[in-house]
């Protein structure tokens, strides 16, 4: 399988990253590449989010990794601070 990280995807972890430190950046960095390829091996490691095609995978105690498949492309589509509002992130997955 074929891991594709959607704008989306890239934005929201660009703004996750960027509220880290320097040292805390890199540690989230790296368990960010362990845990796309643990998705990659195991593309249905992740729970199934509500009713939707989406698929959430745990990456550290404040962040979501959201996904779904497709043929043989698994599309990251967001990366979700559990601090944020939900009702936000179902607005952003179902637009």
């Amino acid at each position: 399988m074929e891991i594709q990280i959607t704008e989306n995807a890239e934005k929201s972890y660009l703004e996750i990253i960027s509220m880290y430190s320097e040292s805390k950046a890199s540690s989230f960095s790296k368990k960010t590449i362990s845990v796309l390829d643990i998705i990659k091996q195991n593309n249905h490691i992740g729970h199934k989010y509500q009713n939707t095609r989406y698929r959430k995978f745990l990456l550290s105690e404040e962040v979501y990794i959201f996904y779904k498949i497709e043929s043989d492309i698994i599309y990251i589509v967001l990366f979700w601070d559990n601090k944020r509002n939900p009702l936000n992130l179902d607005i952003i997955l179902h637009s």
